[in-house]
This record gives C-alpha cells, sequence and structure tokens, in this order.
C-alpha cells in the first residue's frame, strides 16, 4: 500500500520548480493574486530587478485574466487602474504618500496622481480614456513593453493639453481655482497637477541620468559633485523646470541622501540662505526640507500606534535631514527655510517629550518590591520588558540627536533618573534573591533579568555582563544557602 500511495503522490506532485511555483500561484485567491501583481509591476517602475519577477508576474497575468468576471463590476476599475499604473509609472521616484506642509517641486502626491487620472478618465477625456486602457492593457497582457510605451506616449500627448486648459482657467482668479479644487476634492492636487504636466511630456529628457551615476555615491563632495554638476547644468539652463526631478533622480543614488544640500550650496558659491534661495538649484534644499517633514510625520504615526523602533528610526532621519541642512549652511538668521526648520524641530520635540518622560515610571513599575512576601507573583511579562528596551532604544537615538530636535535638557535630566534608579535597585534585588522566599522568587528573577537587559541600554553591554556574572553567584547562592 505505501509503495502505491508514494507512486500516487508521484504522479500528483509538480516536477519542476516552475510547475511548483505555477501551483502555489494557483492556490491564491484572486484578491491576493491582484496584490501581488501590483506590487510586482510597482517593483518594476522602480527599476527593481526580482530574481523570477517577469515569470512571476506573466503567471499572475494569466490567471487573473482567467478569472476575470465580465459582469463583475469591479474589474473595469481594477483594468483602469492596471492603465493608470502603466501611465504614470514614470512618476514612480516622485510620488510620495504624505501630505506636506507646502508643495515641494519634485515630490507629487500618490493619492493627487489618482484623483487626476479619474478626473481625465471622469470628465476631461472619457473617451479617448477607454481606448487607452484597452489599447496598453493589450499590450501588457501580451508583455510587449514597446507598444506599452507607444500607448503611454500618445495618450500622454491627448492627457497633457487637456489639463493645461483646465489649469489655465484657473489663472483668472481665486473663485475659479477653488471651484476646481473642491471638484478635485483638494487644492494640493492642482499644484501636483502642475508638477505632472511639466515632468511627464519630457520624462525623457531625465531618463538617462540614473545611468550616467554611480549606483551608491557614499560622499556627495569634490569629484562627485562636480560629475553631478556636469550632468545637471544644462537642465538647470534649458529647462529649469525639469530640475527639481533631476535633483531628486540624484538623490536616489546617495548613501545620505541629505547631502544633496551640498548642490546648491556648490551652484550658489555660499552657504547664505538668501541667495541659495535665488538661484535655481534651491530646490535640493526644498527636497531636504521635505524629507525632514516626511520623518516628522512618520515619527507622529508611529506615536500613535505605539511603535517606538518606528519612531527611533524617523527621529534618526530627522536628525540626519537637519544636521545636513545646519552643516552646510548658516541657519543663523531668520528666513522662510529656518522657520520652517525651526516648527518641525518644535513640534517633533513635544511629540518625543511626552514619550521617554514616562519611561522612568515604568522601570520603577516592572522593578519595585512586592508589597506582600507571602503572596505568590507572577513573573513580569516579556512584552512589558521588551517595550521598555524599544524605549531605552528611543531615548538612547534622542539622546544622540538632542542637539536636532532640541531635546537636551530632557534627555540628560530623564537619562540621568534611571542611571540613579536603576544600579542601586539592582543592589538591593541581588541581596534580596539569596533569602528570597519561594513565593517571590520567579518575580526576583525576572526583575534582575529585566533590569540587566536595561542596564546593557543605559550603561553598556560590558557593564551588563558584569551585573550578569553577580546575578548568577546571587541566584546560585540563593538555591543553596547551606553552602
Amino acid at each position: 500500500m505505501s509503495e502505491l500511495a508514494t507512486a500516487a503522490d508521484q504522479e500528483t506532485a509538480p516536477a519542476s520548480p516552475g510547475e511548483r511555483l505555477r501551483a502555489y500561484l494557483g492556490a491564491l485567491p484572486t484578491e491576493a493574486k491582484a496584490l501581488l501583481a501590483s506590487e510586482f509591476e510597482r517593483a518594476r517602475m522602480r527599476g527593481e530587478d526580482l530574481p523570477g519577477g517577469e515569470m512571476v508576474l506573466a503567471l499572475l497575468r494569466t490567471d487573473l485574466r482567467e478569472a476575470a468576471d465580465p459582469d463583475d463590476p469591479e474589474e473595469p476599475a481594477a483594468r483602469s487602474e492596471q492603465a493608470a499604473r502603466l501611465l504614470f509609472r514614470p512618476l514612480e521616484p516622485f510620488l510620495i504618500d504624505e501630505r506636506l506642509e507646502a508643495k515641494t517641486r519634485g515630490r507629487i502626491m500618490r493619492d493627487s496622481v489618482q484623483a487626476i487620472w479619474t478626473w481625465v478618465r471622469r470628465d476631461l477625456k472619457p473617451a479617448e480614456t477607454k481606448v487607452f486602457e484597452a489599447a496598453v492593457l493589450a499590450a501588457s497582457a501580451a508583455d510587449d513593453a514597446e507598444a506599452v510605451n507607444y500607448h503611454c506616449a500618445k495618450f500622454v500627448s491627448v492627457m497633457i493639453p487637456a489639463i493645461e486648459a483646465k489649469l489655465g482657467a484657473t489663472e483668472g482668479g481665486e473663485p475659479a481655482r477653488k471651484r476646481l479644487a473642491a471638484h478635485l476634492g483638494d487644492e494640493r492636487v492642482l499644484d501636483d497637477a502642475v508638477d505632472i504636466i511639466r515632468v511627464l511630456p519630457d520624462i525623457g529628457a531625465l531618463v538617462h541620468l540614473p545611468a550616467r551615476l554611480p549606483a551608491h555615491i557614499k560622499n556627495f563632495a569634490d569629484e562627485g559633485l562636480d560629475n553631478a554638476r556636469q550632468l545637471l547644468d544644462p537642465i538647470a539652463l534649458r529647462r529649469p523646470s525639469l530640475l527639481p526631478f533631476a535633483l531628486a533622480l540624484v538623490q536616489t543614488r546617495l548613501v545620505h541622501r541629505y547631502q544633496i544640500v551640498r548642490l546648491a550650496v556648490a551652484a550658489a558659491e555660499s552657504d547664505d540662505p538668501a541667495k541659495i534661495a535665488s538661484h535655481p538649484y534651491r530646490h535640493a534644499v526644498e527636497l531636504v526640507l521635505a524629507d525632514a517633514e516626511r520623518a516628522l510625520l512618520a515619527a507622529a504615526a508611529a506615536l500613535k500606534v505605539n511603535r517606538p523602533q518606528l519612531v527611533a528610526a524617523a527621529v534618526k532621519e530627522f536628525h540626519d535631514a537637519a544636521r545636513a541642512l545646519r552643516t552646510d549652511m548658516n541657519l543663523a538668521g531668520d528666513g522662510p527655510w529656518q522657520r520652517r526648520l525651526a516648527r518641525m524641530r518644535g513640534t517633533l520635540a513635544r511629540q518625543l517629550s511626552a514619550e521617554i518622560d514616562g519611561v522612568p515610571g515604568q522601570i520603577r513599575r516592572l522593578l519595585r518590591a512586592p508589597q506582600r512576601d507571602d503572596v505568590t507573583h507572577e513573573p513580569i511579562s516579556p512584552e512589558a520588558v521588551a517595550d521598555v528596551e524599544n524605549r531605552l532604544d528611543l531615548l538612547t537615538v534622542c539622546r544622540n540627536s538632542a542637539s536636532e530636535i532640541a531635546l537636551n535638557e530632557i534627555t540628560v535630566r530623564v537619562f540621568g533618573e534611571i542611571q540613579g534608579y536603576l544600579d542601586p535597585r539592582l543592589t538591593q534585588l541581588l541581596e534580596a534573591i539569596r533569602s528570597a522566599p519561594d513565593v517571590d522568587r520567579a518575580l526576583k528573577i525576572a526583575q534582575i533579568d529585566a533590569g540587566i537587559r536595561f542596564s546593557a541600554r543605559i550603561f553598556g553591554a560590558s557593564y551588563a555582563q558584569l551585573l550578569q556574572k553577580a546575578a548568577d553567584v546571587a541566584i546560585q547562592s540563593g538555591r543553596n544557602p547551606g553552602r
């Protein structure tokens, strides 16, 4: 019987990795296939080379076409979304998910792209849009990249003049602009539409930039800075409207992306913000300020969902952006850029103050002595210890970045408060564990372990190792009181 079962399994099992992949993808729900195909397409738009990506995408497209229901009202919407991704994929390096305080040239909200596509499809060019969708999706299904590019370019030549005409009609006065903004749902969409009509028809003028730059630029100075100027100066001279987008593309190659501000300083031959602001390369500074604001928004979002690790990463990003601006430019005066950076620093400081100010109290609650020794106490949970460790990591990041986020006073105070509590409390715990009754022995051991882990963040790994050796001796002597 076992031989017959083995033979049956061999007949039904896929014989090759390709067939196994096909079987795995075929078993996925349709919604998962659509989501996976969307992510692979976005990766292609960003220029990422995913091993086996073309084969996976081809299999997913085939399955989705076979599963398509012509009577399903959601199917046309999905096809329209796919056509929009193909049309706007050259904009992928410039798209952001956040809504910034001020419009930044070279940064386009992803929601704006969707709103503009809906506007074009519904109001501006509905008939032409249907023809484009059918043509570009057929070319995409046939994996004909040349035909996809042709149909996208052809539709751009129809779409852009229609958008320009509508935007031109708003130049007559503020009421017309407000009416159109209300129609699109957001005034920022109009600002982003201006960026789209500037860059999308002339995207071919920028495609050569990434190929002529190193894949990774570690130190953007001297020769690297000169090479970038040679590529960007002709654009700044002949096509200044494309310069913000060219700068954004260069920024993607920098290991330290905020060093892009050095281009503005070098081009203006000055670190004075007033002089830089009057130069075409001022957009490099705007890009860095936008990145600082995006880090600020990311920190606020992470704080809302209690993710200290994500907060720490966002704080570091903000610090690096602010440090680059303050290092390469003279921000001593009072100008628009200085005021914007100061507002962001103040906002971040207020958000973080409440977060780190409560860390000493959390540590005390975990390590405090039980009120009664004759009652069994539950050990502290690993989740609570891990949460405090994450907050201590955040405190360390804030302490190291204090000069750029206006948190010098509170980080010094909180750090000192924790140091002043941990050392004597651990000494008390090590003494108490030697004669601890069985009812609370497990709790004290858990507290010692947590205190040592906290000490590694506050005093360093070497000190924590010494504490661990002392704890091992104390715990062992408590188990053998007769020694």
